[in-house]
């Protein structure tokens, strides 16, 4: 078994919360791999060969047993939002941060009657050409990198556990609605409008997404929630609006043999409980610091793996003693089984890479430290 191959299967037994040899630790990072390499942005995403060797260098020397993406592009992040995004080197400085910039109401609330005529896939495909600066198109340079990128990863023995994003419904019209017009205009207001769009918009992505998975030969998936957690809508709302995607997209996971990995973005400890309805050891519960991550594992039991939490804050202000404190007294709460080590959502740009290292090594030698019966 080569050193891909026992990476892969430590992951997938810490999915299902069985014992593994060490504390995996499976960072989500890009614009970190950026800064920690010293690479301008606009040469980080737009030149991909630089960006996937600079990616594999810093998670050797982490001795990352994973990768949550191999190559990254800001243009993602449009088709995701239904808006356009500010890019380093077009929109910004050469080594500026990306930046989301959400016009208030780029898609107009006429735009469901043109859904409902001529379907989710091509009114998409019209939108983000005319809306979204055509990201389809500067998508294609990234598309065309990935099964190369794939493949230095493999070569390196570094398993990547999320191929893609599975977007729902909710997330994409909050941001080209906005989220005070979709919220109060939309979801209030023309609620059975909103359930037939929503509709649409699922089916489509269900026969999408089982192709996709089909063509990637997918791993895992992340499952996105970032403007549905309780921060932001009720329970009541969640459980209307977005719950049955968040089902539909697991049932497509487990049916395919992909991990769903629940992205979770923001507090979502009020909506812990709705999680009982996936099966344990089947998934993971990605949360980023906002979250109450020992709440988590009381409230789903052992055998739900989580994957966290060490806050961006602490990677780039504290000191690596702080960090392995943090990472161990987080497994003496809730490990050693049944969790994946990472930063709170993405490692920061400005993190010190030996907090970042810390995080890692701190995982990586719990088990030495703390051998289990």
């Amino acid at each position: 078994m080569g050193k891909y191959e026992e990476n892969m299967e430590r992951l997938k037994k810490t999915v299902r919360c069985e014992p593994v040899d060490r504390v995996p630790c499976v960072p989500c990072a890009n614009a970190y791999m950026a800064r920690v390499n010293k690479i301008v942005m606009k040469e980080y995403i737009n030149n991909f060969d630089t960006a996937c060797e600079a990616n594999i260098k810093e998670l050797k020397r982490l001795d990352a047993d994973g990768t949550q993406s191999v190559i990254f592009s800001p243009y993602l992040l449009g088709t995701q939002w239904l808006s356009k995004t500010a890019i380093p080197g077009v929109d910004l400085g050469d080594d500026d941060m990306w930046q989301v910039v959400e016009i208030p109401e780029n898609m107009e609330f006429d735009d469901y009657e043109k859904i409902k005529e001529i379907g989710w896939d091509e009114w998409q495909k019209q939108f983000i050409a005319n809306k979204c600066d055509n990201n389809w198109e500067n998508l294609q340079p990234f598309f065309a990198a990935n099964p190369h990128a794939y493949q230095r990863f493999h070569e390196e023995g570094i398993p990547c556990i999320c191929d893609f994003l599975m977007i729902t419904p909710f997330e994409y019209f909050c941001g080209g609605r906005s989220l005070e017009a979709f919220l109060v205009d939309d979801l209030f207001e023309e609620p059975e409008l909103m359930h037939e769009i929503f509709d649409i918009v699922l089916e489509h992505n269900l026969k999408a997404y089982r192709q996709q998975i089909i063509d990637t030969h997918a791993q895992g998936v992340w499952i996105g929630g970032w403007r549905t957690g309780p921060d932001l809508i009720s329970p009541d709302m969640f459980e209307e609006f977005v719950l049955p995607s968040f089902k539909a997209y697991y049932d497509l996971c487990i049916e395919m043999d992909v991990i769903p990995i629940f992205h979770l973005d923001s507090n979502w400890t009020l909506l812990l409980d709705y999680f009982k309805e996936f099966k344990p050891g089947t998934f993971v519960m990605a949360l980023d610091s906002k979250t109450d991550i020992r709440k988590c594992r009381e409230v789903l039991g052992p055998k739900v793996c989580i994957l966290g939490d060490v806050p961006c804050e602490m990677l780039t202000f504290d000191n690596p003693e702080d960090v392995e404190k943090y990472v161990t007294d987080l497994l003496d709460d809730i490990g050693p089984w049944g969790v994946m080590i990472a930063s709170g959502c993405d490692i920061p740009s400005d993190a010190k890479p030996e907090n970042v290292k810390a995080m890692a090594d701190a995982a990586h030698n719990y088990l030495k430290n703390h051998p289990q019966e």
